[in-house]
């Protein structure tokens, strides 16, 4: 019984950990991007001005996003003392490992251990996982509550006991709730459409009187309505701004990106790398009887996962981002399937299973190989990373392989998920941080704020990128008319000017540089020059 034991507490701790160290490693290193710095400012603006209800972002309202994320980073920068790289993605890593827990927790309930712990080590092997987790915007938070709110409203669904169900409805309404706040209203399209078809499809009506259909409501009411009351109190304009973010975004007739129908075929095979082999097998596998008492649940997790997708490939507005609340059922359901082809071999005999993993191999070969050329063509300077990188993945490949021969499979399997953490730990190190395009953009911004540091403003000519407004450490305005920034530059204020912003104030002439920099800012996907502006910057 204790042998037992241990095993199940060291199971669940596995997943976990692995989860952990993938979501934390190397989470204060990367410098904030674009999108990242309009939850880390306004978080900062929060904390400055002591106003949690109305958000802020370099002084202007910013009502595009609700404002869970918002306060989860502001309530960290309160312990850490500053809003910085690590305090605005902490809040994603913590939920994201959340994240892997419900999915440790319920499908361990429902399929077992075994199939609980691969599944959780498959959705925090995704890309989508590996990329939210290390992101400051409100993506992961999202995901999380949705995924808790998805796999919690069917466990009320299958338990026998009334005490569980309330709890598990309790936990729904409370996650659904949370969802809004961190990303309203998206739960609605998420969460609401894959649980009425699963009710439809299975003929689950009589069950709608278990999902607390007045109680849960009024918890909903209570927990999400008073941001959005107190937000329309103070400023009334904000209803029409989310009719135009929320409803006309889904619709298309705003920010629509003009994606095709068929965009997030594209985005499954990328976000659910290195298990995109298993995209074709989700879908499928719900419609074969070999399951037998797994399929009830498969089939839960395949509406979930194919109509948020559908839904999402409906609307109008797309981007990527958009159907990652979708993979954790993905990942469950390739979980099940990875389990079999280890353990069972019911639904895949023998030779499926090594044609599978035969071209994983290759996949992950030609990576390497891509990745040692990249660095003798274009990146001299990392050939010994790469070659360390691809020796870890060979010795890696090679030991899997032999224990999968001698029959060890759990080691095997363990050494897979390892060796892979180790890997992405090492890509971390040598390729992503030290390659981040937004370096340039970060140290000029810095160096620009440490210059103007003399108590006078400092205002952009024209556009300022939230980056910038987030590494100067204060409000940067945004002034539209070049005369008016003259008349600010001979108050003696600090003028920021990037791109074709630059060049104007240049040809302009009567601005002298205090500070120039060849590769200042991003716009778009390219580089560019920029400079901070001062009357009484010395000669060059």
């Amino acid at each position: 019984m204790m042998d037992s034991r241990k095993t199940n507490l060291l199971l669940i701790i596995a997943p976990l950990a692995f989860a952990a160290i993938i979501s934390f490693w190397s989470l204060g290193s990367g410098t904030l991007n674009n999108h990242e710095c309009l939850v880390s400012v306004t978080a900062r603006e929060m904390l400055e001005t002591n106003d949690w209800v109305l958000p802020r972002f370099n002084g202007e309202q910013r009502l595009q996003k609700t404002p869970l994320c918002y306060w989860l980073v502001a309530s960290v920068a309160k312990v850490t003392g500053k809003v910085d790289e690590f305090s605005s993605r902490l809040p994603s890593a913590v939920l994201a490992v959340l994240s892997a827990a419900a999915i440790l927790y319920f499908v361990s309930q429902w399929l077992g251990l075994p199939i609980a712990v691969i599944s959780t080590a498959v959705w925090a092997s995704t890309i989508a996982f590996v990329r939210y987790s290390h992101c400051a915007r409100p993506e992961i938070a999202l995901c999380s509550f949705v995924t808790i709110s998805m796999l919690s409203f069917y466990a009320a669904m299958r338990t026998q006991s009334s005490r569980q169900r309330i709890w598990y409805m309790l936990i729904f309404w409370l996650s659904f709730s949370l969802g809004m706040l961190a990303k309203g209203p998206a739960p609605l399209a998420l969460v609401v459409p894959p649980i009425l078809v699963y009710i439809a499809v299975f003929r689950q009506w009589k069950k709608i009187k278990d999902a607390m259909p007045i109680i849960g409501p009024i918890l909903f009411l209570i927990i999400f309505m008073p941001w959005p009351i107190m937000v329309a109190s103070r400023a009334p304009e904000g209803l029409m701004f989310w009719k135009r973010e929320f409803v006309d975004r889904f619709a298309g007739d705003y920010a629509s990106g003009h994606k095709p129908v068929w965009y997030y075929l594209g985005v499954l095979f990328l976000f659910s790398a290195p298990f995109s082999a298993f995209v074709p097998y989700a879908i499928l596998s719900p419609f074969y009887s070999i399951w037998e008492r797994k399929r009830p649940v498969m089939w839960y997790l395949w509406i979930w996962f194919v109509v948020q997708v559908v839904v999402m490939s409906i609307s109008g507005g797309k981007r990527q981002h958009y159907i990652l609340s979708a993979f954790p059922a993905f990942c469950i359901l390739a979980g099940i399937c990875l389990h079999d082809m280890i353990f069972e071999r019911k639904a895949f005999n023998l030779k499926q299973v090594k044609t599978l993993f035969t071209c994983h191999i290759i996949a992950a070969l030609a990576g390497g190989a891509g990745l040692l050329y990249w660095a003798f063509t274009k990146q001299q300077s990392v050939i010994w990373p790469a070659v360390h990188t691809i020796m870890m993945l060979l010795i890696t490949l090679a030991i899997v392989i032999f224990l999968f021969q001698t029959n060890k499979k759990i080691a095997a399997t363990t050494l897979l998920f390892v060796g892979y953490c180790a890997i992405l730990m090492a890509a971390f190190v040598y390729f992503i941080d030290p390659f981040d395009y937004n370096n340039p953009s970060r140290d000029f911004s810095v160096k620009a704020g440490q210059l103007a540091n003399d108590g006078k403003d400092i205002i952009a000519y024209n556009y300022v990128s939230a980056r910038t407004v987030h590494y100067v450490g204060r409000t940067v305005p945004e002034i539209y008319e070049i005369n008016d920034v003259r008349k600010k530059y001979d108050l003696g204020i600090w003028v920021i000017a990037t791109g074709d912003e630059y060049k104007q104030m240049i040809d302009a002439g009567g601005f002298d540089i205090a500070f120039y920099q060849a590769i200042a800012e991003r716009h778009g996907q390219q580089d560019v020059e920029g400079a901070l502006f001062h009357k009484n910057a010395p000669p060059p």
